[in-house]
């Protein structure tokens, strides 16, 4: 799969409409990357170690299971978690 398909792949999934609780978050991840889903944006290289549909929506779905998990809006904004879990990961 080529960085334009993940990257479509990607965008496609985070634009669907929100199933539960969880994939509401979606929408801030959609946002995190500044609504920039090309191969320019330096946000998306993460995109270069995922191989597969599926292990782009598994990263999204671990994301936002995250967010509902830890955290903490009174100690960060959900830009800087998002940004701290790409770095870390």
């Amino acid at each position: 799969m080529t960085r334009s398909q993940k990257i479509k792949v990607l965008e496609n999934y985070l634009i669907r409409t929100p199933e539960n609780y969880r994939d509401s978050f979606k929408t801030d991840i959609y946002l995190f990357f500044n609504e920039d889903f090309t191969k320019d944006n330096p946000l998306l290289g993460f995109l270069d170690s995922l191989n597969e549909q599926s292990e782009i929506e598994s990263w999204v779905d671990l994301v936002t299971s995250q967010i509902v998990l830890k955290f903490d809006e009174e100690v960060e904004t959900i830009g800087d978690f998002i940004g701290e879990y790409l770095e870390v990961n």
